[in-house]
């Protein structure tokens, strides 16, 4: 008798360069489970019916990337702590008949950074975040309940970046002004890169690491390309830094746990195959 193949997939709009694909389906291979991962490109107006749907097939969960990442959280039976701390989810998933709302994103960020940046260090640190977005938000999260002690937001629309920290209203937790993100990055310990700023097919960045303190440490979440514009800058000033691959990699083990019921193999290291398919163009 044949196993029955577990599905799961990643949605989004457009989802073509998605690396969740080839990340997945190399865990399977390299686990031996009967499965696959599949991409759905689902556009915004039609993805709270699919997500819905998802109950009467036979997917076990999706993955969703944004702009989908409100309307996943808004479409669900249920959310988990994590989802409701950030009002989105980047993970649906089914459990007794309901839909499961989940992220994984915060995990996904504080898992590499720790392994470059001591907790210790973190809890006397101040970080500057470029972007008021979805991805903000995990990492507002995320920062806040490793104890650092002050975030900074600046982001290109003033009004969105002071929207974003007076939901939280934490005297740690402020905006910048764009106009003044240069001025504000000389006292910053650590830069994320929040935003699609430096993305490809996107337009650049507009952040000048100049006034970086030597000590600093650079993180772009942005993995497509692997070295944006600005971890070349970072390289350039002799900075620490860390791209987006390893939050990928960090925040995909949940959700493969939740789709097919167990970790990843371990010690499994995907870098060489999603550099690989970085190269290629594969998706």
């Amino acid at each position: 008798m044949s196993q029955i193949t577990k599905l799961a997939g990643v949605c989004g709009w457009p989802i073509h360069q998605s690396l969740s694909p080839v990340l997945h389906n190399y865990w399977l291979r390299e686990s031996g489970i009967a499965g696959a991962y599949i991409p759905f490109a689902v556009r915004e107006d039609e993805a709270e019916r699919a997500f819905r749907s998802l109950l009467k097939t036979s997917i076990a969960g999706v993955n969703v990337t944004m702009p989908l990442k409100e309307i996943a959280f808004q479409s669900a039976d249920e959310v988990t702590e994590d989802a409701q701390k950030l009002g989105v989810a980047n993970c649906l998933y089914k459990r007794d008949g309901r839909l499961i709302a989940h992220n994984t994103d915060m995990e996904g960020f504080a898992a590499p950074l720790l392994q470059h940046v001591k907790a210790t260090d973190l809890a006397k640190s101040t970080v500057l975040i470029i972007g008021a977005g979805g991805a903000a938000k995990a990492v507002i999260g995320a920062l806040l309940s490793l104890g650092v002690p002050e975030i900074r937001v600046t982001n290109r629309n003033d009004a969105k970046a002071a929207d974003l920290v007076a939901m939280a209203d934490l005297p740690s937790l402020y905006a910048v002004p764009w106009a003044e993100r240069h001025e504000s990055l000389r006292s910053a310990d650590i830069v994320v890169n929040s935003s699609a700023g430096g993305m490809a097919g996107k337009p650049p960045l507009d952040f000048d690491l100049t006034n970086a303190p030597d000590t600093a440490f650079i993180y772009d979440l942005i993995y497509t390309p692997r070295m944006t514009p600005l971890l070349k800058a970072a390289k350039r000033q002799k900075l620490a830094y860390l791209g987006g691959l390893d939050m990928l990699i960090a925040q995909a083990k949940p959700s493969f746990r939740l789709f097919y019921g167990t970790n990843p193999k371990a010690g499994s290291d995907p870098t060489e195959v999603l550099l690989s398919a970085l190269k290629s163009g594969q998706r």
